[in-house]
């Protein structure tokens, strides 16, 4: 008969009890292509988990393969990944209370400064999701996935094939736009919207389908933009985009997770959500270098066009932002989100007003965000 010696029944029950440190390797999946920033912060973060965790963790990563992003939510829901960069933009009716923060980017513009607002935006995101927005987390967990990472791109601006600085010169102007603010404030400058896949942008200008592209410097590069491209302003009509879930962890796998292993996982999303978005600033820098090699003009807008768009601005998140929520989506606190959310950025701002590198951005991440997380409970209710 078959019998353990005292020594392989100590060695089998100390397996048994710890079998859950037992080496694990997490699948994590994201709609950018490789070599892009996006993609080569994903390889920070995969180095950072092994590091936090003493190598019991690490991390398989599939850029622009397993998952799109527009099938990512359903993805991680059904463990296709462990982990997957969420925008919940493309999923309004599963996570609008995300959106609606998101939204309220515009608010930027009262910063008193122009660079590194995604910083300070995706820092507020961070905080306020993970700390104080239950509907936010409440969504998330309906679809079995927990945000543990969060960024936000550069300053939205105009890029033209023409120069505009003005009220009058954004009159009848087609503008392509990323997101329902920008388009209400396209309608409002007497600007027409339109709505064009990414990879037909350099085609609509260069054919006079759309007169201005709303995004951000990097663009100019990243989409061959600066050969067409004539005339940028980079701060109006300001705003970031910071509809991001970039580290969402299926549910089933944080909760099988060691207390240990999830304060990996928090300490390497504090690194990952700091080198994304500090590259997102440094490709800024860049973009708006570029454009001066390139011979594109950067330009001011007139005073009027920028106090009028922060007039928008202000009315949009209250009158607008707030209640369309509210209607749309059944969300009852929105008045009271837009409120504690905008006292939360107005915080940020000051924060992230010296950061100088993605190492102080990690630190300021983790002391006001994700140390304030426990990881004996967080995602586990």
């Amino acid at each position: 008969m078959f019998r353990l010696t005292g020594a392989l029944t100590l060695a089998f029950t100390t397996a048994l009890a710890t079998g859950a440190h037992a080496d694990r390797t997490l699948n994590y999946a994201y709609g950018f292509p490789p070599e892009s920033d996006a993609d080569l912060a994903a390889h920070t973060y995969a180095e950072a988990l092994k590091e936090f965790s003493g190598g019991t963790l690490t991390m398989d990563v599939y850029p622009m393969s397993l998952l799109s992003f527009l099938e990512t939510p359903d993805g991680i829901r059904d463990g296709m990944a462990d982990i997957g960069w969420t925008v919940p933009a493309y999923a309004p009716a599963l996570f609008p209370s995300t959106n609606m923060l998101a939204e309220l980017n515009m608010q930027t513009l009262f910063a008193g400064r122009s660079h590194s607002l995604n910083l300070a935006y995706a820092g507020a995101m961070g905080e306020y999701v993970m700390l104080h927005c239950d509907s936010c987390q409440q969504e998330y967990k309906a679809h079995n996935q927990l945000y543990t990472g969060f960024a936000a791109s550069p300053t939205y601006g105009l890029q033209c094939v023409e120069p505009v600085t003005t009220l009058d010169d954004l009159k009848g102007k087609r503008l392509r736009v990323a997101g329902a603010q920008w388009a209400r404030w396209a309608s409002a400058v007497g600007a027409t919207s339109v709505s064009l896949p990414l990879n037909e942008i350099f085609e609509g200008l260069s054919q006079g389908v759309i007169d201005c592209v709303i995004t951000s410097t990097p663009e100019l590069t990243n989409m061959g933009l600066v050969d067409v491209v004539k005339a940028i302003e980079p701060d109006i009509p300001g705003g970031t985009f910071a509809s991001n879930a970039m580290a969402n962890v299926n549910l089933d796998v944080w909760r099988d997770l060691t207390e240990e292993d999830r304060l990996a996982m928090l300490k390497a999303a504090a690194r990952y959500s700091a080198d994304v978005t500090w590259r997102y600033e440094m490709a800024d820098r860049e973009g708006r270098e570029t454009a001066k090699q390139a011979g594109i003009e950067i330009l001011t807008a007139d005073p009027a066009l920028m106090e009028f768009t922060k007039d928008f601005a202000k009315s949009d998140a209250v009158d607008t932002i707030g209640p369309n929520y509210a209607e749309k989506y059944g969300l009852e606190t929105a008045p009271e989100m837009v409120t504690e959310f905008l006292a939360v950025l107005e915080k940020w701002v000051g924060l992230t007003a010296d950061i100088a590198s993605a190492e102080e951005l990690e630190q300021l991440y983790w002391n006001e965000v994700y140390a304030k997380l426990d990881p004996a409970g967080y995602g586990m209710d």
